[in-house]
Protein backbone atom coordinates (compact mmCIF):
# COMPACT_ATOMS: atom_id res chain seq x y z
CA UNK A 1 0.00 0.00 0.00
CA UNK A 2 2.98 2.32 0.52
CA UNK A 3 3.62 1.95 -3.22
CA UNK A 4 0.08 3.17 -3.93
CA UNK A 5 0.55 6.16 -1.63
CA UNK A 6 3.91 6.97 -3.19
CA UNK A 7 2.42 6.69 -6.70
CA UNK A 8 -0.37 9.10 -5.73
CA UNK A 9 2.06 11.54 -4.14
CA UNK A 10 4.29 11.56 -7.23
CA UNK A 11 1.30 12.09 -9.55
CA UNK A 12 0.04 14.98 -7.41
CA UNK A 13 3.49 16.56 -7.20
CA UNK A 14 3.71 16.34 -10.98
CA UNK A 15 0.26 17.94 -11.43
CA UNK A 16 1.25 20.83 -9.15
CA UNK A 17 4.55 21.31 -10.99
CA UNK A 18 2.79 21.32 -14.38
CA UNK A 19 0.19 23.80 -13.10
CA UNK A 20 2.91 26.07 -11.71
CA UNK A 21 5.15 26.04 -14.77
CA UNK A 22 2.24 26.69 -17.12
CA UNK A 23 0.91 29.45 -14.88
CA UNK A 24 4.28 31.21 -14.97
CA UNK A 25 4.50 31.09 -18.78
CA UNK A 26 0.88 32.20 -19.17
CA UNK A 27 1.33 35.00 -16.66
CA UNK A 28 4.55 36.21 -18.30
CA UNK A 29 2.60 36.58 -21.56
CA UNK A 30 -0.49 38.04 -19.92
CA UNK A 31 0.80 40.38 -17.20
CA UNK A 32 0.34 44.04 -18.16
CA UNK A 33 3.94 45.24 -17.79
CA UNK A 34 5.31 42.20 -19.57
CA UNK A 35 2.83 42.59 -22.44
CA UNK A 36 3.86 46.22 -22.79
CA UNK A 37 7.53 45.28 -22.85
CA UNK A 38 7.11 42.54 -25.46
CA UNK A 39 4.13 43.79 -27.47
CA UNK A 40 6.16 44.01 -30.69
CA UNK A 41 7.28 40.38 -30.38
CA UNK A 42 3.81 39.17 -29.38
CA UNK A 43 2.41 40.98 -32.41
CA UNK A 44 5.15 39.79 -34.76
CA UNK A 45 4.22 36.14 -34.08
CA UNK A 46 0.53 36.48 -33.17
CA UNK A 47 -0.68 32.98 -33.94
CA UNK A 48 2.21 31.41 -32.07
CA UNK A 49 1.74 33.51 -28.94
CA UNK A 50 -2.06 33.36 -28.98
CA UNK A 51 -1.88 29.59 -29.28
CA UNK A 52 0.87 29.36 -26.65
CA UNK A 53 -1.08 31.58 -24.26
CA UNK A 54 -4.16 29.39 -24.68
CA UNK A 55 -2.23 26.11 -24.40
CA UNK A 56 -0.45 27.11 -21.20
CA UNK A 57 -3.66 28.38 -19.65
CA UNK A 58 -5.58 25.19 -20.49
CA UNK A 59 -2.71 23.00 -19.24
CA UNK A 60 -2.76 24.93 -15.95
CA UNK A 61 -6.55 24.58 -15.61
CA UNK A 62 -6.50 20.85 -16.33
CA UNK A 63 -3.68 20.24 -13.83
CA UNK A 64 -5.35 22.30 -11.11
CA UNK A 65 -8.65 20.54 -11.71
CA UNK A 66 -7.04 17.13 -11.27
CA UNK A 67 -5.80 17.98 -7.79
CA UNK A 68 -9.21 18.23 -6.13
CA UNK A 69 -11.59 16.48 -8.50
CA UNK A 70 -14.24 14.40 -6.81
CA UNK A 71 -13.98 11.17 -8.78
CA UNK A 72 -13.07 8.07 -6.79
CA UNK A 73 -11.27 6.37 -9.68
CA UNK A 74 -8.62 9.06 -10.20
CA UNK A 75 -5.55 10.36 -8.40
CA UNK A 76 -6.49 13.45 -6.40
CA UNK A 77 -5.88 14.88 -2.94
CA UNK A 78 -9.20 13.74 -1.42
CA UNK A 79 -8.55 10.17 -2.60
CA UNK A 80 -5.01 10.28 -1.19
CA UNK A 81 -6.45 11.27 2.18
CA UNK A 82 -8.88 8.32 2.00
CA UNK A 83 -6.02 5.91 1.33
CA UNK A 84 -4.00 7.36 4.20
CA UNK A 85 -7.02 7.17 6.50
CA UNK A 86 -7.73 3.54 5.58
CA UNK A 87 -4.14 2.64 6.48
CA UNK A 88 -3.94 4.71 9.65
CA UNK A 89 -0.82 6.23 8.06
CA UNK A 90 -1.44 9.66 9.58
CA UNK A 91 -3.11 10.43 12.92
CA UNK A 92 -6.82 11.11 12.49
CA UNK A 93 -6.67 14.61 14.02
CA UNK A 94 -3.99 15.57 11.46
CA UNK A 95 -6.09 14.20 8.61
CA UNK A 96 -9.06 16.25 9.84
CA UNK A 97 -6.87 19.35 9.91
CA UNK A 98 -5.79 18.74 6.31
CA UNK A 99 -9.38 18.06 5.24
CA UNK A 100 -10.30 21.40 6.80
CA UNK A 101 -7.51 23.15 4.87
CA UNK A 102 -8.73 21.57 1.64
CA UNK A 103 -12.27 22.67 2.45
CA UNK A 104 -11.04 26.27 2.86
CA UNK A 105 -9.45 26.38 -0.60
CA UNK A 106 -12.21 24.38 -2.29
CA UNK A 107 -13.95 27.59 -3.47
CA UNK A 108 -10.86 28.38 -5.57
CA UNK A 109 -10.99 24.91 -7.09
CA UNK A 110 -14.69 25.38 -7.85
CA UNK A 111 -13.76 28.46 -9.91
CA UNK A 112 -11.22 26.39 -11.82
CA UNK A 113 -13.78 23.64 -12.31
CA UNK A 114 -16.23 26.10 -13.88
CA UNK A 115 -13.62 26.96 -16.52
CA UNK A 116 -12.56 23.36 -17.02
CA UNK A 117 -16.08 21.92 -17.16
CA UNK A 118 -17.83 24.64 -19.17
CA UNK A 119 -15.12 26.01 -21.43
CA UNK A 120 -12.23 23.58 -21.91
CA UNK A 121 -13.08 20.00 -20.86
CA UNK A 122 -16.59 20.40 -22.21
CA UNK A 123 -18.26 23.27 -24.01
CA UNK A 124 -21.33 24.77 -22.41
CA UNK A 125 -24.08 25.56 -24.87
CA UNK A 126 -25.87 27.64 -22.24
CA UNK A 127 -23.16 30.29 -21.79
CA UNK A 128 -20.72 32.12 -24.03
CA UNK A 129 -17.11 32.76 -22.95
CA UNK A 130 -18.00 35.99 -21.15
CA UNK A 131 -20.78 34.24 -19.24
CA UNK A 132 -18.47 31.43 -18.19
CA UNK A 133 -15.81 33.89 -16.99
CA UNK A 134 -18.49 35.85 -15.15
CA UNK A 135 -19.66 32.67 -13.42
CA UNK A 136 -16.11 31.60 -12.51
CA UNK A 137 -15.17 34.99 -11.03
CA UNK A 138 -11.51 33.96 -10.88
CA UNK A 139 -8.39 36.11 -10.90
CA UNK A 140 -4.78 35.31 -11.83
CA UNK A 141 -3.80 35.69 -8.17
CA UNK A 142 -6.33 33.03 -7.24
CA UNK A 143 -4.73 30.55 -9.64
CA UNK A 144 -1.37 31.28 -7.99
CA UNK A 145 -2.92 30.95 -4.54
CA UNK A 146 -4.41 27.54 -5.41
CA UNK A 147 -1.04 26.35 -6.73
CA UNK A 148 0.82 27.58 -3.63
CA UNK A 149 -1.73 26.17 -1.20
CA UNK A 150 -1.67 22.83 -3.02
CA UNK A 151 2.12 22.67 -2.66
CA UNK A 152 1.84 23.43 1.04
CA UNK A 153 -0.94 20.87 1.64
CA UNK A 154 0.81 18.08 -0.26
CA UNK A 155 4.05 18.78 1.61
CA UNK A 156 2.14 18.75 4.88
CA UNK A 157 0.71 15.34 3.97
CA UNK A 158 4.07 13.87 2.97
CA UNK A 159 5.77 15.32 6.02
CA UNK A 160 3.25 13.57 8.25
CA UNK A 161 3.30 10.38 6.20
CA UNK A 162 7.03 9.76 5.70
CA UNK A 163 8.77 12.96 6.86
CA UNK A 164 9.51 14.09 3.32
CA UNK A 165 8.70 17.15 1.28
CA UNK A 166 9.13 18.34 -2.26
CA UNK A 167 11.06 21.52 -3.03
CA UNK A 168 8.78 22.63 -5.89
CA UNK A 169 11.70 24.76 -7.03
CA UNK A 170 11.27 24.65 -10.80
CA UNK A 171 10.38 27.90 -12.52
CA UNK A 172 9.65 28.70 -16.14
CA UNK A 173 9.56 32.48 -15.74
CA UNK A 174 13.25 33.08 -16.40
CA UNK A 175 13.28 30.90 -19.52
CA UNK A 176 10.15 32.60 -20.85
CA UNK A 177 11.54 36.07 -20.25
CA UNK A 178 14.88 35.04 -21.79
CA UNK A 179 13.10 33.76 -24.89
CA UNK A 180 11.12 36.98 -25.23
CA UNK A 181 14.25 39.08 -24.66
CA UNK A 182 16.17 37.11 -27.30
CA UNK A 183 13.34 37.56 -29.79
CA UNK A 184 13.12 41.26 -28.93
CA UNK A 185 16.86 41.75 -29.46
CA UNK A 186 16.77 39.80 -32.70
CA UNK A 187 13.83 41.89 -33.88
CA UNK A 188 15.59 45.17 -32.93
CA UNK A 189 18.78 44.13 -34.74
CA UNK A 190 16.81 43.52 -37.92
CA UNK A 191 15.27 46.99 -37.93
Amino acid sequence: MNDEIQKNVKELQHAIIVAGLNYEIWWTYKEKESRKRYVDILNKYPLFFQTSLHAHFVAMIVSLYRLYETRKDTVNLPQLLKILKSQDSIPNQELKKIESEIKKIKPLWVKVSVLRNKMFGHRSNALNDDGIWKEAKVTPNQFKQLIDESKRILNEITSLWNRSSHAFNLSSTKDTVNLLEDLKQLNESQI
